[in-house]
C-alpha cells in the first residue's frame, strides 16, 4: 500500500497522462476513503493477473473529474479506462470515443436498469458497477433521544417532516440535502409530475404543473415553513454529510456513496431508510446512481483495460468494492449476498438500497445533459434558499437552459 500511495503522488504530480507502457490508466471521481477502496480491487486483480498493472488516477471532486476527462481528450490522450455516472456520460458517446465495453464483456447477471442507462444509438458504451440511489440515513442515537420512533418501511413525506421537526433543536438540524434537481426529482416523480416534457425526447425542464409544484411546495416547506433543514450559511460553513458525521444532522438524504466515510466516523449511530413516499398517492419513486466503467477508443491497452473490467464487475470483483461499502454492486447476485448486506457493518438495513430498485426511474440520455443539470442546479439553489413560489423555480430554469436543448441534435 506504501509503495502504492508513493505511486500515485507521482502520478497526480505528473498529471493524468497517458499512463506508462504497460499500465492501465483508471481515473475515478474519490474521497480518500473510496480510493482506498479502489486500491483493494486493484490489489487483488494485479495479483490474479502478473504483469498487469493500473494506475489509479484519483480526482477529488465531480467537476474536476469531468474537466480533467475533457482535457484529456481534447490533448488526445485520455486515460485508458474511466468511472463516470450515466447522466454525465452522453457528452462522450455522442463524440465517439468511447470503445463499447458491452459488446467486449457480458452484461449478463447486472441490473437492467443500470446497464440501460448507459446505451447510447443502440449500443452499451459503458458498464455499471453500481445500482445506488438515494435514501435517509438516520442517527440512531438522535432519534432514540428526542423519542421518535425509526421510520417505518412505508413512512410519507408528512412522517419524515413530523421527524424533523421533532429532532431539530440545539445544535441539531432536523434534515439535510443537496437542493438541486437531482433531489428534487424524485418527489416530482412520487407526487405524479415529470422533470421533462417527454422522458425519452425532451425538449425543456418542465416543472410547472400542479403535481411539481406541490412537491417542490413540501421541500421548500422544510426551509421556510418549518425551518428543519439548513440555511444557506450554515450549508456553505459544512456539508449535509459534514454535519451528519459529527452528529449535528438527524437525517440525510444521499445515495450508497456517503457509507464509506460514515463506516470510518467513531461513535457515529446510523442505519438507513427509504425516502419517503407521497402521502396520498404512495406510490415510490427514486433517482438512479450509478457510475460505469468507460474504455477510451484511444486506449492502447485495450486487451488489459477489458480484463481489469471483466474482473472488477466478476463476483470476485464486485464483492470486493461491496465489502468496503463503496457500491450497490450492478451484479446481482452479490448485491443479494453478506458481501453487501452484512449485518455486522453500517448500515444494518442495507436491504433497503435492494428494496428500492424496481422504484427506479432516470434522467434522460443527452450529449448536453450534464451542462443542462449544472445551469439547473445553480437556479435551484438559490430558488431553495430564497423566498420565491414554486412556480418561479420552473420559469427559471427553462429560461436557464432553454437554449442548450435547442442545441440538442
Amino acid at each position: 500500500m506504501a509503495r502504492r500511495l508513493i505511486a500515485l503522488a507521482v502520478l497526480l504530480a505528473a498529471g493524468c497522462g497517458g499512463g506508462g507502457e504497460q499500465a492501465v490508466t483508471l481515473q475515478v471521481f474519490a474521497d480518500p476513503d473510496e480510493i482506498a477502496a479502489y486500491e483493494k480491487l486493484i490489489d487483488a486483480f494485479e495479483r490474479r493477473a502478473p504483469g498487469r498493472e493500473i494506475r489509479l488516477v484519483p480526482v477529488d471532486g465531480q467537476d474536476d473529474h469531468q474537466t480533467k476527462l475533457a482535457t484529456s481528450f481534447a490533448a488526445g490522450d485520455p486515460p485508458d479506462l474511466f468511472l463516470i455516472n450515466y447522466r454525465r456520460f452522453g457528452q462522450f458517446a455522442a463524440r465517439g470515443v468511447l470503445e463499447p465495453l458491452g459488446e467486449r464483456v457480458p452484461a449478463g447477471g447486472l441490473y437492467r436498469v443500470a446497464v440501460d442507462a448507459f446505451r447510447y444509438d443502440g449500443r452499451l458504451q459503458c458498464l455499471p458497477q453500481n445500482v445506488s440511489t438515494p435514501v435517509v440515513y438516520f442517527n440512531t442515537a438522535l432519534f432514540r433521544r428526542a423519542g421518535v420512533p425509526r421510520p417505518r418501511p412505508d413512512w410519507t413525506w408528512d412522517d419524515v417532516r413530523a421527524a424533523a421537526r421533532r429532532l431539530d433543536g440545539g445544535d441539531v438540524t432536523g434534515i439535510g440535502f443537496e437542493p438541486s434537481l437531482n433531489r428534487f426529482a424524485p418527489f416530482v416523480w412520487q407526487a405524479g409530475g415529470e422533470v421533462v416534457d417527454d422522458p425519452e425526447k425532451p425538449t425543456r425542464v418542465s416543472l410547472l404543473e400542479p403535481p411539481d409544484r406541490e412537491a417542490l411546495e413540501f421541500l421548500t416547506g422544510l426551509q421556510h415553513r418549518d425551518a428543519v433543514t439548513l440555511t444557506l450559511a450554515e450549508a456553505e460553513a459544512q456539508s449535509p454529510e459534514e454535519r451528519f458525521a459529527a452528529g449535528t444532522l438527524a437525517m440525510l438524504i444521499e445515495s450508497r456513496r456517503a457509507t464509506t466515510g460514515l463506516r470510518t466516523v467513531e461513535g457515529l449511530e446510523w442505519d438507513v431508510a427509504p425516502l419517503p413516499v407521497h402521502p396520498r398517492r404512495r406510490e415510490p419513486a427514486v433517482m438512479l446512481h450509478a457510475d460505469a466503467y468507460c474504455l477510451t477508443k484511444a486506449s492502447r491497452h485495450k486487451e488489459a483495460a477489458t480484463a481489469f473490467v471483466r474482473f472488477a464487475l466478476s463476483a470476485e470483483g464486485a464483492a470486493i468494492l461491496a465489502r468496503t461499502g463503496r457500491t450497490v454492486p450492478s451484479r446481482r447476485s452479490v448485491a443479494e449476498s453478506e458481501a453487501f448486506l452484512d449485518p455486522s457493518q453500517p448500515p444494518a438495513s442495507a436491504q433497503v438500497f435492494l428494496d428500492q430498485i424496481p422504484a427506479i426511474r432516470r434522467f434522460p440520455t443527452l450529449p448536453g445533459w450534464h451542462e443542462i443539470e449544472a445551469r439547473a442546479d445553480v437556479v435551484a439553489e438559490e430558488w431553495f434558499f430564497g423566498a420565491e413560489p414554486p412556480e418561479a423555480l420552473g420559469l427559471e430554469i427553462d429560461i436557464a437552459t432553454g437554449e442548450l436543448f435547442e442545441a440538442e441534435p
